[in-house]
């Protein structure tokens, strides 16, 4: 009888080594939020001297307050003036980890909306095993000439 118990034991264990050591139970996806309040140095700048760039910053679920730097490079805008961008995002937590991300969407230029994906590129501490994206809604004031608030909402799922 005692056989058993060391067979259940052992089974138990292995079963704990393999599921500890397997990447798909590493991290479970988790809703991703967050809401970022910035300031674009000119971001018409993406088009025609690249990158634009904003500093900002607020609450995002897993890192609470946070800071960030971003980049925009933008394309050749419509005929409605809605003009394809790209760039990227690096948000830092209160505790030094750093978590970043490539996005993509689209600018219209005349209402200052953005709207895309974003996707998670990298990051350190605890994100540094990071997967996951999701979209966002950015609303830019493009009337400024420069120094233009932003704020955005992020909306997705992460894992690590």
């Amino acid at each position: 009888m005692t056989g058993i118990p060391r067979r259940l034991l052992a089974l138990s264990f292995g079963l704990a080594i393999i599921t500890a050591a397997c990447p798909a139970t590493a991290g479970k996806a988790r809703p991703f939020k967050g809401h970022v309040t910035a300031v674009w140095d000119n971001v018409f700048a993406g088009l025609f001297a690249p990158p634009a760039n904003f500093l900002g910053g607020g609450p995002v679920t897993h890192m609470g307050n946070t800071f960030q730097t971003g980049t925009l490079f933008l394309l050749p805008p419509d005929e409605n003036f809605v003009a394809p961008g790209f760039g990227s995002v690096t948000i830092i937590a209160a505790n030094g980890d750093q978590l970043s991300f490539d996005y993509e969407g689209e600018l219209h230029a005349l209402t200052g909306e953005g709207i895309g994906t974003f996707t998670f590129a990298g990051g350190t501490g605890r994100f540094a095993n990071v997967s996951g994206g999701g979209t966002f809604y950015a609303l830019i004031d493009t009337s400024l000439p420069d120094n233009q608030p932003m704020t955005v909402e992020l909306d997705g799922a992460i894992s690590y």
